[in-house]
């Protein structure tokens, strides 16, 4: 019972410190990205860049610390979507509104529990494709209507 508290309470909390990081990251490099022109192309890529990096960096979470047992899939995406959702409502992103705040955080349940499926039947990058593919599919759709 302690080793599984133990192991829920480290996936929460990896989740919270994996957005934080990525979140640190991005404020240096947004800046730059200001810079680029908002064509569809630059948009895209750096969709995809986001993704790529909030994806691999759950899925070096779950490798690292082999939390790919059912409850603490969810809870690393969990902590992931809620601070996620936290750090958009302190930035005061007009992109925030109910619907999107619960599908954030179901979004990032999903692709992590994606990612644990696929770590545990042997095929790591096949999951994190699907997971890359499905958290750019959401931005899009989330950068299109705001």
């Amino acid at each position: 019972m302690k080793k599984r508290a133990y192991n829920s309470l480290i996936a929460l909390s990896g989740g919270i410190f994996g957005f934080s990081v990525l979140y640190i990251l991005f404020f240096f490099i947004n800046p730059f990205i200001i810079l680029l022109p908002a064509t569809f192309l630059w948009v895209f890529l750096i969709l995809v860049f986001n993704s790529f990096c909030e994806e691999g960096t759950k899925f070096l979470l779950i490798k690292k610390w082999e939390i790919g047992k059912f409850p603490y899939g969810f809870l690393l995406g969990f902590g992931w979507g809620g601070i996620e959702n936290l750090m958009h409502f302190v930035a005061r992103d007009t992109q925030l509104n109910p619907i999107n705040s619960g599908i954030v955080i179901v979004l990032h349940i999903i692709t992590a529990g994606i990612i644990c499926y696929f770590v545990k039947k042997n095929k790591p990058i096949l999951g994190l494709l699907i997971a890359i593919i499905l958290h750019t599919g959401f931005n899009l759709v989330v950068h299109s209507v705001s």
